[in-house]
């Protein structure tokens, strides 16, 4: 479960995700080289990384 508000989270089961990436009409969206990030976007960053972890560990041991 994702949210942007943590009063609906399962107190047991709480984590944070921090992100350098500014949200949509955030103070830092106009100054930032980065472009904005919803949440959705944010999970969908955060899902792929799992993998691109796997495969960087494949390559790196094939590599030397």
């Amino acid at each position: 479960m994702a949210t942007a508000d943590p009063a609906t989270l399962p107190a047991k089961a709480t984590w944070y995700l921090a992100t350098v990436l500014p949200r949509p009409g955030g103070p830092r969206e106009a100054d930032s080289p980065e472009s904005a990030a919803d949440l959705h976007e944010v999970v969908r960053i955060y899902g792929i990384r799992h993998w691109i972890e796997q495969n960087y560990k494949q390559v790196k041991d094939e590599l030397g």
